[in-house]
């Protein structure tokens, strides 16, 4: 099987399970990809001056000690480990630049939070925008014999970007799914244009025309789509959902038990970084499951390989 080749693991060295390395290691066994393993030790700045000189050292020591203890009965794959330091979104991007990983894999905010409205972290929605490689966020406990995965597409603009993008959330989602021994389901939501305008000043006959339109205008572009993927969608059930992203793609995971959803996000940068505003992080902040986010092809992350790492946070 083709697909990823070198796996990041972003694990909590001192956690008493570690899914995303589960996860990873069914991947990477389907895939013959090479794992490196790693925990972020991030010392605050005030924490750092009263600290003596050596300790910060002795607390890598015992991470790194951590990690080889964690990763010794994985002896099917190539794997190393590391503790990195600094800003854990910047470490983990840095090490993405330096090695060339084309998958990222973490479970951190999944282990320290309750259970909530919003299951993602600040590390995961920065990874989320500006990590290069794909970020699988992984939730807790084990993962289920036969996991649900939702592909989530939008194929409303014809847009060759959109498009391109639309195919790897596809052959990231199949190569997963076939790793795991899951079921995938293709999705798509869509809502009428200008839908509360039209009501109001349409005939109920028309306003029904309308939508029915609007319905068979959808699904055809969600069967052009899934026809020029025949060979990859073999066995994939098609939904077609009506409704706001955010709301109809959180409710069909909760009410089908999906485990997993595959989709596309871009990186938000300058003042825009400030606030969630694209449909991708919208919806993010509603999953209630594991969420793996591909980026689209030629995205360059904020963050520089030669950044001097901030260890102050």
């Amino acid at each position: 099987m083709g697909g990823f080749t070198s796996i990041l693991v972003d694990i909590d060295a001192t956690a008493s399970a570690q899914p995303a390395l589960d996860r990873a290691g069914l991947v990477a066994r389907k895939c013959g990809a090479a794992l490196r393993v790693v925990d972020v030790l991030s010392v605050p700045a005030d924490a750092r001056r009263a600290l003596r000189d050596d300790l910060e050292d002795e607390l890598m020591a015992r991470r790194r000690q951590e990690l080889a203890r964690i990763v010794y009965g994985i002896r099917d794959l190539p794997v190393d480990t590391d503790v990195l330091a600094g800003r854990p979104a910047d470490a983990l991007i840095r090490d993405v630049l330096r090695f060339g990983h084309d998958l990222l894999v973490r479970s951190h905010a999944r282990d320290l939070v309750a259970r909530g409205p919003q299951p993602f972290g600040a590390i995961d929605m920065e990874l989320f925008r500006h990590c290069p490689c794909a970020v699988w966020a992984v939730g807790p406990g084990a993962a289920p014999e036969h996991p649900r995965i939702v592909a989530a597409v939008d194929v409303e603009p014809d847009d060759s970007a959109t498009d391109q993008l639309n195919t790897k959330i596809i052959e990231t989602a199949r190569l997963l799914t076939d790793a795991q021994d899951g079921s995938l389901t293709l999705l798509h939501a869509w809502r009428p244009f200008a839908e509360k305008r039209v009501s109001s000043h349409a005939s109920d006959e028309e306003f029904a025309t309308y939508l029915d339109t609007s319905r068979r205008q959808a699904k055809q572009r969600l069967v052009r789509f899934a026809e020029s993927l025949r060979s990859r969608l073999a066995g994939v059930q098609i939904e077609l959902l009506r409704g706001e992203v955010e709301s109809v793609i959180p409710e069909f995971v909760v009410s089908e038990g999906v485990d997993l959803v595959v989709m596309g996000t871009v990186g938000r940068r300058g003042l825009a970084r400030r606030f969630i505003g694209n449909t991708a992080e919208r919806l993010l902040d509603k999953l209630p499951c594991s969420v793996l986010a591909v980026k689209p092809d030629g995205f360059v992350s904020s963050v520089r390989l030669n950044d001097s790492p901030d260890v102050s946070t």
